[in-house]
């Protein structure tokens, strides 16, 4: 009878994992409107498909575009100097990181996920330099 009850808490394990790893991804489209007293985005439009991400937002965000496949995508930092970012999925969050080939170090990671209450969630870790705290900024659906 263990053994029968093992099995079945085995079985049931198995299929609830396949059935998370089968979730679909979140799809960023649309325009969001930032959550909170002083929101650093007030309202951000997003294109998104199977292999890209767009965006642009106010105030000051010119618009970008991201190849979802891990590979290189050149940019640039305010002060007209070079920089590389790469997204990529880990799990169901999507992940920017940018690179600054002149120092060869990555300088941010940035995470795109959705919360339980369907709202986007960006969170920024700085990476190597002069230390500061994470960022994180809500977005609701318009």
């Amino acid at each position: 009878m263990k053994f029968v009850t093992r099995c079945l808490v085995f079985a049931v394990a198995a299929f609830g994992a396949v059935g998370l790893a089968a979730q679909a991804r979140p799809n960023f489209s649309g325009t969001w409107i930032g959550v909170g007293p002083e929101p650093e985005i007030r309202e951000l439009t997003v294109k998104h498909d199977d292999s890209t991400l767009s965006f642009e937002g106010q105030p000051d965000m010119a618009k970008r575009t991201f190849k979802l496949d891990g590979s290189a995508t050149e940019m640039s930092a305010p002060d007209g100097k070079p920089l590389l970012a790469r997204a990529a999925w880990e799990g169901n969050a999507l992940v920017l990181t940018i690179h600054f080939p002149e120092i060869k170090q990555d300088i941010r990671r940035v995470t795109w996920a959705m919360d339980a209450d369907g709202q986007l969630v960006i969170e920024t870790a700085y990476l190597g330099g002069k230390p500061q705290p994470p960022t994180k900024q809500v977005l609701r659906r318009r």
